[in-house]
């Protein structure tokens, strides 16, 4: 297939040719790849969608032709899923059973989900399909390593199958998704996006059931020009990164709707859920900062920190020189964010270094990319050309420092904060920063000393007792204003933000002052 196709390797000779780029009659070679892929079909498909976004690994042609791909899988039939209701659920499920409808809302090479209806609302009935045997997965590494065309070779590389391996069998398990879905239900309050919220009484092992949102789809709305749904979409990606710990592998734009009457972003399914190492989640959060305040020397300090859990002054000089020699992937006649280049260029270079990198981390940036594009195609069908990852950033920033609010008694971490969420848009704050920044280089840490030493004059004393009082008295202006700003109405609304604002700048000079 792959050397029907003209996709296998060269050979010697052939790498002293340049490469076939297309000669504008027929299909390029990012048509070629998707073609393959569909008549291959199986593991293949799966293979591509494990591709979407890839920037690290493909060029722009290749993935704006992958997304294109038709992936069919086959369903559970419904005989079987009636079967296991009736097994796991008894008369609960016989009644599922015979509500259920006859075509599935949706067959993926994992899951598989029928509508079907309980105490007159209308619920999804989801089950796993039965996992990849490993059968044909290793006879999918073999046949992969055919497709050995030098623009796509970096895909058949052992690190990324064994990679593809992770992602795959991530979603196997549906006690794995059943615990992720329960405790996300336990803060749906504290959340800016709905997940599904499991019927505990029709949960089980085997079955998932929770109550269907009326919608429309993601991938509609940005085909209609709607660069706000992209926004709740980037919303939906920085949260879970920020807030829940989680990275969704598999960010299906067509099983995220706008509900009806509604302005939150609600998900249909999230079947691949994968955990961030408590101890990197607020580095990335820096990371996102420092991307979006565009400081390249704290972007490769916190990428490496992520990839690797360290950084060193080789590996930041040799980042940074990756990133400067890595020319922007053209996006003919397409607008493109800013944000969303600068994620991707920072993902390119990386993969360049020829490390291990953790499947969260490559994930996290698939998914910012993904927003890119989507972005690009609400302006292309007419929308306003919006940063929606910079303009999703503020409201979670904001929702997660409602949820720490108990932190901030503690300065430190108040300077870390401070620092590493990198509020953006105002300039003051940005000096802040910047001056923050140059203690940190120096190894230096900011804290507020609330002790008296033996060495410690009366005067001194009661300006340390002082400036304590102070920093007390900026948080609680801060913490108030975001826990009732929703709450006013026009114009105190706007006072409190102003306010808001006002104590924050004090806060960071206060801060930098008593470092």
């Amino acid at each position: 297939m792959f050397r029907r196709l003209g996709l296998e390797s060269p050979g010697f000779l052939g790498t002293f040719a340049v490469p076939k780029r297309g000669d504008g009659t027929g299909p390029g070679p990012g048509e070629k790849l998707r073609e393959s892929f569909e008549q291959l079909g199986g593991v293949y498909l799966a293979f591509a969608e494990f591709l979407w976004w890839r920037a690290d690994l493909l060029g722009v042609d290749y993935l704006t032709a992958l997304r294109q791909i038709r992936s069919t899988f086959p369903p559970v039939p419904r005989d079987t899923v009636a079967a296991l209701l009736r097994r796991d659920l008894g008369s609960r499920g016989d009644e599922l059973a015979r509500e259920m409808e006859m075509e599935p809302v949706w067959s993926t090479l994992s899951r598989t989900a029928y509508l079907s209806h309980y105490k007159g609302i209308k619920i999804v009935v989801q089950v796993a399909r039965e996992p990849v045997p490993e059968s044909d997965l290793t006879e999918f590494e073999t046949g992969i390593q055919y497709l050995g065309n030098p623009d796509v070779s970096a895909v058949t590389a052992p690190g990324i199958l064994a990679e593809f391996r992770q992602w795959l069998r991530q979603a196997e398990s549906c006690v794995t998704e059943r615990s992720y879905l329960e405790v996300l239900a336990r803060g749906k309050e504290k959340t800016l996006v709905d997940y599904p919220n499991l019927i505990p009484e029709l949960t089980t092992n085997h079955v998932l059931c929770w109550p269907w949102v009326e919608g429309e789809p993601v991938s509609t709305l940005v085909r209609r020009g709607s660069v706000e749904a992209v926004t709740q979409v980037a919303v939906a990606v920085l949260e879970q990164y920020c807030s829940l710990s989680i990275v969704d592998a598999e960010l299906p734009w067509d099983a995220m709707v706008m509900p009806v009457g509604g302005e939150r972003l609600a998900v249909r399914r999230l079947n691949k859920p994968i955990a961030v190492p408590t101890s990197l989640v607020n580095v990335g959060m820096k990371y996102i900062a420092a991307v979006l305040e565009g400081r390249p020397s704290i972007t490769v300090q916190m990428l490496l920190n992520l990839a690797l859990g360290k950084s060193s002054g080789g590996l930041e000089n040799a980042l940074l020189a990756l990133l400067s020699a890595i020319e922007p992937e053209l996006k003919v006649a397409l607008w493109f964010p800013e944000s969303a280049a600068s994620f991707e260029s920072n993902w390119r270079a990386l993969a360049r270094l020829d490390m291990d990198r953790p499947l969260f981390l490559n994930c996290l940036h698939r998914n910012l990319i993904a927003t890119g594009y989507w972005t690009a195609e609400a302006v292309a069908a007419g929308g306003t050309a919006v940063d929606t990852i910079t303009e999703a950033h503020w409201p979670v920033v904001r929702r997660v420092l409602k949820l720490n609010a108990e932190q901030f008694l503690d300065p430190m971490v108040v300077t870390e904060w401070t620092v590493g969420l990198g509020l953006l848009g105002f300039g003051a704050i940005r000096e802040a920063n910047r001056l923050a920044e140059e203690v940190r280089d120096n190894s230096l840490s900011m804290e507020v000393d609330i002790g008296v030493s033996q060495q410690a004059s009366p005067r001194s004393s009661r300006r340390n007792f002082g400036t304590t009082i102070l920093i007390a008295c900026l948080l609680i202006t801060i913490l108030a204003t975001l826990r009732w700003e929703d709450a006013l109405a026009q114009p105190a609304q706007s006072l409190m933000v102003i306010a808001a604002y006002a104590a924050l700048v004090a806060l960071f000079w206060v801060v930098g002052k008593t470092s």
